[in-house]
């Protein structure tokens, strides 16, 4: 029987196996708007925060075990949230803490006397032991809330289209597309695109097929699901994201 292989190109990667025909896959940032060249690193940011590392599937965020809400002086807007970095030590204990500037989800500039009351009360949040330390922690601490704390939901934004300082995730699970029997019975051969979003563990949550070969589309479409993704990071946050797949199916 001949050779069927799969090649993921941002990866270089190629997966051997026994088959009847050719297919091979890619991927391919799609278009967006342009973005700033990353800066250099924060001035602000702590010791700590400078050498802290970040969640991800291996090593989770700790739960929180203590919560105190910011005391809001008088005049607080009832919806205002900032974005807030923590580090945490080996402990869980907040180390370093600080609000980002422009970090406010309102319209007006953040007032002193608010981001102090942030700040007092995340100091005295209490989280389990991370798995490695310091850790950087991005939250939102917000007016408007029961708790007085929104933890960001990133699985619930928009996804990012890969590009400019988002670049494409690695594969790290990989599927080969079959080709169908009929399809290579009938010599039909083809490059099925297909735009994915990879949620924020990495998983692909959707394939849509953006050009269509007949008969090729839902093999395309079945293989790509099983994938798995390294989770992409921005300012802190796991982040789902949108890309471009290609499979080239070509019986031999």
């Amino acid at each position: 029987m001949s050779l069927l292989k799969t090649c993921l190109c941002a990866a270089a990667l190629a997966v051997p196996c026994g088959g009847a025909a050719l297919a091979s896959a890619q991927v391919v940032p799609l278009p967006r708007e342009a973005r700033p060249a990353p800066g250099t690193p924060d001035p602000a940011a702590g010791p700590l925060e400078r050498t802290a590392v970040r969640p991800t599937l291996d090593r989770p965020a700790p739960r929180r075990t203590v919560h105190v809400p910011p005391v809001w002086p008088d005049g607080v807007a009832s919806a205002v949230k900032f974005r807030v970095h923590l580090v945490l030590d080996a402990s869980g204990r907040v180390a370093e803490a600080r609000v980002l500037p422009g970090g406010a989800r309102n319209a007006r500039p953040i007032v002193e006397a608010e981001a102090a009351a942030v700040l007092d009360a995340v100091r005295r949040w209490q989280f389990e032991p991370p798995p490695e330390a310091p850790m950087l922690i991005v939250t939102y601490v917000g007016s408007g809330d029961e708790e007085g704390v929104v933890m960001p939901d990133a699985s619930q934004r928009p996804p990012l289209r890969v590009g400019g300082d988002i670049g494409p995730p690695s594969k790290v699970q990989h599927v080969i597309p079959e080709y169908p029997p009929e399809a290579l019975a009938a010599n039909v051969s083809g490059v099925v695109i297909l735009e994915v979003t990879i949620d924020t563990a990495g998983r692909v949550t959707d394939a849509r097929v953006v050009r269509s070969v007949t008969g090729l589309d839902d093999a395309a479409i079945a293989a790509v699901r099983q994938w798995r993704y390294t989770p992409t990071w921005l300012n802190g946050e796991a982040v789902p994201v949108i890309l471009t797949v290609t499979v080239n199916f070509q019986p031999q």
